[in-house]
């Protein structure tokens, strides 16, 4: 019986997807715990491009079951999207995908109110995909959510959505204006709504004998550590939890059943959207990074902001993690450069307990590799620079790395021994 998990420890965008489908090969389940469709998970098989949002990334791989458990919160009409894509590429779902009963429900107002809520906040705005994932759990904290097993009862569903829509009107969350567009989103929501309750499944139950029968399961986190609504550069966080913590409440299994906690990093840093950043490069490092990681947001197509790798914060994310591993991915970015710089420390204040806004790194400076390592497939082979880079990062993080990737096929991953 193994339980692993593979859970991003900077800002996201660390490359999750692609591992979690690589270790996929050889399991029964791969489970999602938190988030919705704002995440964005991608995969390159054979030189084609899959971006997952709701699925868990096992579902590229025809016998494997995904569970998307009762942390997330659930987008009915996107998820139906989802569905027909994996399809048209030859990966059929029937039988394979099980939406927990207890899953929040993202509707059309949950997206209104978020849109809305980001353009009032002007120069202050968070960066949210508007997705709505935000006022969802909102919603779910208040009890006042709605929940999978719900949609069984569509005409109730209606009922208190129109309720809800009329009730934001006369509160001046959202403007009269939007509502005939709204009303088109509602339908929409309702027929996808009904389509994906076939779906609808006691996770739990469904978890937990997997795991007493003995099961191969990998465990999907969403966003990253440095995103979590607790732990992350708050305000500048997702709405959920995306810590190791979070695995057991948003899946119904014991937190003794979770055997590792997997923690990828990208080799350098990004982040998408506004927050804080303290090694970020703005300057031509920062766009060779950017250009030679093709750092695009897979969700939101903006450009991801790029900067050296920050050793203060992994060290911070493996602490609240606990990480029995750690995968570093996109090392073969780093080919081109002369010296590659590492933060190991701020000179002027201390994470959590000060803002990262104003922070200053220290660096310490590494020689670069300059050959082409993408075509690797063993430790030994890798230049000595590459594997004193890795090494670095290990002591300085202090946990050990089972595997770095050097490209995005499934095949360009290295195991270091």
């Amino acid at each position: 019986m193994s339980v692993v998990s593979i859970l991003g420890a900077q800002w996201g965008d660390e490359g999750k997807g692609k591992i979690v489908d690589m270790l996929s090969e050889n399991v029964h389940c791969v489970a999602r715990f938190q988030g919705g469709a704002n995440a964005g998970h991608t995969i390159l098989i054979k030189n084609e491009e899959t971006i997952l949002h709701q699925l868990p990334s096992g579902v590229m791989r025809p016998n494997v079951k995904c569970v998307l458990g009762n942390g997330m919160v659930i987008d009915p009409v996107l998820l139906v999207e989802e569905i027909e894509m994996v399809e048209a590429k030859g990966c059929f779902v029937k039988n394979r995908i099980y939406i927990s009963y207890l899953a929040n429900v993202v509707t059309p107002l949950h997206k209104e109110l978020d849109c809305s809520l980001e353009s009032s906040l002007g120069t202050r705005a968070i960066g949210t995909t508007k997705k709505g994932i935000g006022p969802c759990y909102a919603d779910k904290v208040s009890r006042n959510g709605l929940l999978v097993k719900d949609l069984k009862n569509l005409a109730a569903v209606k009922a208190n959505l129109e309720e809800k829509i009329n009730r934001a009107v006369n509160q001046n969350l959202i403007n009269s204006d939007v509502l005939p567009l709204l009303k088109e989103e509602c339908d929409k929501f309702y027929q996808a709504a009904a389509l994906i309750y076939q779906y609808a499944a006691d996770t739990i139950t469904l978890m937990n004998e997997m795991v007493a029968k003995g099961s191969n399961i990998l465990v999907e986190g969403a966003q990253g550590s440095l995103l979590d609504i607790d732990y992350g550069t708050y305000p500048f966080v997702t709405s959920s939890n995306t810590t190791s913590g979070n695995i057991s409440t948003g899946l119904g299994i014991g937190p003794t059943k979770i055997d590792e906690i997997i923690g990828v990093f990208k080799a350098y840093q990004t982040r998408v959207g506004a927050g804080p950043f303290p090694t970020e490069q703005l300057n031509e490092i920062g766009e060779k990074l950017q250009q030679i990681g093709g750092e695009i947001g897979a969700t939101t197509k903006r450009k991801r902001r790029c900067g050296w790798f920050d050793a203060v914060l992994a060290k911070y994310t493996n602490q609240i993690n606990g990480f029995t591993s750690i995968i570093l991915t996109k090392l073969d970015v780093l080919d081109d450069f002369d010296e590659i710089k590492i933060c190991t420390d701020y000179a002027n204040g201390n994470f959590p307990e000060d803002n990262l806004e104003g922070l200053k790194p220290e660096y310490i400076t590494l020689p670069g590799w300059k050959t082409d390592i993408s075509d690797i497939r063993k430790w030994e082979d890798l230049p000595a620079n590459t594997k004193n880079y890795v090494e670095t990062i290990e002591r300085l993080v202090g946990v050990k790395a089972s595997r770095v990737s050097v490209g995005k096929e499934r095949d360009q991953i290295i195991e270091k021994k």
